[in-house]
């Protein structure tokens, strides 16, 4: 375990895991909004999976609204876009990115 590194996110908030993971673990947050505050997560390059830690709010992808409460979580899909609203008790959330893997003459 010579090796092992904890890291608080509480306190740095964000990391780029591939910094000490090998894999597609990417970015790592934990974002927290105030009430009435929004954030959009857009699945572009890399997927995405938010877990609500405290707080309440929605997630808003295209006509679909999901109500988030401790306990919720929702993944991302590859070409997916949410908004996420923090309600009137704020919002913390568990942000994870991951890489998508390219297949062989995909970058051509």
């Amino acid at each position: 375990m010579s090796n092992a590194v904890v890291i608080n996110l509480r306190e740095v908030r964000e990391i780029d895991a591939g910094d000490f993971l090998s894999g597609p673990l990417g970015r790592v947050r934990l974002p927290q909004l105030q009430p009435g505050q929004q954030e959009t997560l857009v699945a572009e390059d890399q997927e995405h999976t938010l877990f609500v830690v405290r707080g309440n709010g929605n997630a808003v992808s295209g006509a679909a609204t999901v109500a988030l409460r401790p306990g919720v979580a929702l993944t991302l899909p590859l070409g997916s876009e949410v908004s996420v609203v923090a309600g009137d008790e704020g919002l913390e959330l568990f942000t994870a990115s991951l890489a998508i893997p390219q297949s062989p003459g995909a970058a051509e």
